[in-house]
């Protein structure tokens, strides 16, 4: 799994960091503003517990979107460093959206996201209840149009090595599968499985 980097706009949202915790090869970068004295424990545990990969950014000076030329800084530092990563902006404002459509268009995986649930990747990891796993491999296979497995055993070990990367058991894959195929998002005829219009919105 490429290297997932999330850049978190401190004084526009403050996330729960915790289901960082639940993905290998993760770093969080957390921009805090000059007036931010305080944080939560929570969010403070969560850091300490990521080690070398979580990293505090303080902003010396306040002033208009003084943070957010920070992050862009960061951002555009770590993509040398990391060409293959992907980037995750956590923020509820557009200020980012035509930056991250920049990067796009050279080529550098980024997205913004309003929470850290929100991030596919960890939305998957999160999901304990049969329900958020059958609605989190849809979300999954969507983001995967014109490169889905195309027999039932690829599509079963595709979800289970990487859309859930070995999280899920066996039992609970063919749960997904099941839940998958009544839910008419997809169907098996002879080993080979065919995807539903729903799936490529």
């Amino acid at each position: 799994m490429r290297t997932q980097i999330i850049l978190v706009d401190f004084e526009n949202v403050q996330p729960d960091l915790l289901p960082a915790l639940a993905i290998e090869n993760v770093q969080v970068h957390v921009f805090v503003g000059p007036h931010q004295t305080r944080l939560a424990t929570d969010v403070v545990v969560a850091m300490q517990e990521l080690g070398g990969r979580a990293k505090y950014v303080r902003v010396a000076k306040q002033g208009p979107d003084a943070l957010g030329m920070h992050l862009a800084f960061y951002l555009g530092e770590l993509s040398q460093q990391f060409p293959d990563a992907f980037f995750h902006v956590v923020a509820k404002d557009r200020d980012y959206d035509s930056l991250l459509a920049h990067l796009k268009g050279r080529g550098i995986y980024s997205a913004k996201a309003p929470n850290l649930a929100a991030i596919p990747l960890f939305k998957r990891a999160l999901a304990v209840k049969p329900a958020d796993q059958i609605s989190a491999a849809a979300d999954w296979l969507k983001e995967r149009v014109g490169n889905r497995p195309s027999t039932l055993k690829t599509l079963k070990n595709s979800l289970k090595k990487v859309a859930f990367a070995d999280r899920l058991d066996e039992v609970q894959i063919d749960e997904v599968f099941e839940g998958l195929v009544s839910q008419g998002l997809i169907s098996v005829d002879k080993q080979k499985v065919r995807y539903q219009e729903q799936l490529s919105a």
